[in-house]
């Protein structure tokens, strides 16, 4: 039975669990909305990075209610950021990462690789190439090209 009555609204969600249930295994721990904040975090840190031109092109490809969680809050008129250290990446993950009680310590990198794994997995290889072009040289290198081996182990401690 249909969820929504819409075929294509179905297909959506379907799809995006998908994506929430990758990441989920991925992480090593079965908490949707942990997984959906993750993708939430990590696409508006690489969102506000790019240009309004390359930001259509990335969401072009994302799932129908990724492309929302993509744009949600977005503000075209302040991007793209100038920031351009690794550490202003990940403070944007920890800030915005909602850690709940008692709060768990992520660790930003980790969080960061393996959402870009997931993207890699979904997104064409030539949209992934132009996206890492735009961000910077420091965000660039802990995104693995697609095809490339990950290194999103979690860290021990």
């Amino acid at each position: 039975m249909s969820a929504t009555g819409m075929r294509n609204l179905d297909s959506a969600v379907q799809k995006f669990n998908l994506w929430l249930k990758e990441l989920d295994n991925n992480f090593s721990w079965d908490n949707r909305h942990k997984s959906y904040k993750a993708l939430q975090v990590v696409l508006h840190a690489v969102r506000d990075h790019l240009t309004i031109n390359q930001s259509a092109h990335f969401s072009a490809q994302l799932p129908m209610i990724a492309r929302g969680l993509y744009y949600d809050g977005w503000v075209p008129s302040r991007v793209p950021l100038k920031e351009r250290r690794l550490e202003q990446f990940y403070d944007h993950i920890r800030e915005n990462f909602d850690q709940g009680p008692g709060g768990d310590n992520i660790d930003p990198e980790w969080i960061c690789r393996t959402v870009f794994e997931l993207l890699n997995n979904h997104v064409s290889a030539g949209e992934i190439a132009d996206i890492r072009s735009e961000l910077p040289g420091a965000v660039r290198r802990i995104w693995p090209e697609p095809g490339a081996e990950n290194g999103r182990a979690r860290p021990q401690g």
